[in-house]
């Protein structure tokens, strides 16, 4: 038994038979007030989502011939003789993916070239190498006569001196070992931090190498290599231990605080991941992406029915439970047209038939165009309102929908790029 209020009057909303009691002795229907809350929804969905019967093509039938025939229906009161709302979407949608993840795997939708096709040579030098470069740079300022160019490269020569002591420091005099860009860049940093410990620096000279470390930390992390999510970047940090041993080196002024430490460690270990095993990276997210679509449009739905509600804000008959029923037969309605159109394609190209590749993509076609008038039709029909005015609607909640859409995509985008 429901928990909504009992109508006071006794006609049956659904057949018109007069009741004896709380329910019509003709059809069943439970004499209740129309209007239901969000709560009363909530309970229709663990009650009947395990629910199934032959209504649903009677219901389907009128969800494609006549749109927002249903949802005038359910607001009005007539509701017995056709599929409840929240059971026809988790009937359709559950259909819709099933079929839809069995036709199209994750691996179809990756491609990726080689990585000896892909990755640049990387650069590594060893530290004799390096005093090589110092020498050179030596004789250059002194040759240098522009004042400019003499600065520029006298700069270079601090850095490549830093660098050479930050590894005589952590290494010793080695010669076998040798060193990437990006491990430079990290000593690089670590050589200036070093150099703010000592207890006689004069406070001027303290703060200007705390001003340079900050600045080689952010040169570090724009690195034109490396990965992006939500404004930072991975840089030259190529392993979590990089960036650790990094962090570790810093006083605490120029640490990273521990919201942006977790998202960065995030980013390097997918970067990580992404240079062991690039196809396999790509494939999982493609996974991830695939399986993020019925999430986007359980997501959107509350925010196309909050459109609609706002849209309407004047016609006090609509709640916004309204429009949510209004919304939930449109997204079946997709559902059902949607799968029609991936059904042709895949049948059309299993049987190789020139003449029915012409006729599915008339059929496609149509369905397509179906889809762009569904929601102005349905609009119609539910609000009665004229054509100006429902059009201009339509048009509005169409940009509106598009657009959280798009957000919601990018938002699962970057979830899946970085948590995989």
């Amino acid at each position: 038994m429901s928990h909504l209020k009992e109508r006071k009057e006794k006609i049956c909303l659904n057949c018109k038979a007069d009741l004896h009691g709380r329910y019509c002795h003709v059809c069943g229907q439970e004499n209740l007030e129309p209007k239901e809350t969000v709560w009363h929804l909530i309970q229709h969905f663990f009650n009947d989502v395990t629910h199934f019967d032959g209504k649903f093509f009677s219901s389907v039938k009128y969800l494609l011939k006549k749109p927002g025939f249903l949802s005038l229906e359910y607001m009005v009161g007539r509701r017995a003789s056709y599929l409840n709302p929240i059971r026809m979407y988790v009937f359709t949608s559950a259909i819709f993916f099933i079929i839809l993840f069995s036709l199209k795997s994750p691996k179809d939708m990756v491609k990726t070239t080689p990585d000896n096709q892909t990755n640049k040579k990387e650069v590594r030098q060893d530290l004799p190498g390096l005093e090589k470069q110092k020498t050179a740079l030596e004789a250059k300022v002194k040759r240098i006569k522009d004042a400019d160019d003499k600065k520029d490269t006298q700069e270079n020569l601090d850095n490549l001196s830093v660098e050479i002591a930050a590894i005589r420091r952590k290494y010793g005099d080695t010669s076998t070992r040798t060193f990437s860009e990006g491990d430079r860049a990290i000593l690089l940093v670590q050589g200036y931090t070093d150099s703010l410990q000592h207890s006689d620096l004069p406070p001027s000279a303290r703060e200007s190498l705390r001003k340079v470390a900050a600045a080689k930390k952010e040169d570090l992390n724009d690195e034109e290599d490396g990965s992006d999510f939500f404004g930072l970047h991975q840089g030259q940090y190529k392993s979590l231990a990089a960036y650790d041993s990094t962090e570790r080196s810093l006083p605490d002024s120029l640490k990273d605080g521990w919201f942006k430490r977790l998202l960065m460690r995030r980013l390097v270990l997918t970067e990580e991941e992404f240079h062991k095993d690039r196809h396999g990276y790509f494939e999982h997210f493609a996974e991830n992406m695939l399986h993020s679509f019925p999430k986007i449009l359980f997501f959107s739905l509350p925010f196309f029915a909050f459109f609609l509600n706002i849209l309407y804000f004047r016609h006090k008959q609509y709640y916004y439970v309204d429009h949510g029923i209004f919304t939930i037969h449109l997204y079946c309605a997709t559902f059902i047209l949607t799968l029609g159109i991936i059904l042709l394609d895949k049948l059309s190209g299993f049987l190789g038939w020139g003449w029915f590749k012409v006729v599915a993509g008339f059929g496609i076609f149509l369905i397509i165009l179906y889809m762009i008038i569904y929601l102005y039709k349905a609009m119609r029909r539910f609000y009665g309102q004229g054509r100006g005015k429902t059009f201009l609607k339509y048009f509005l909640v169409s940009v509106l929908a598009f657009t959280v859409n798009m957000i919601l995509l990018v938002i699962f985008l970057l979830i899946s790029a970085i948590f995989i």
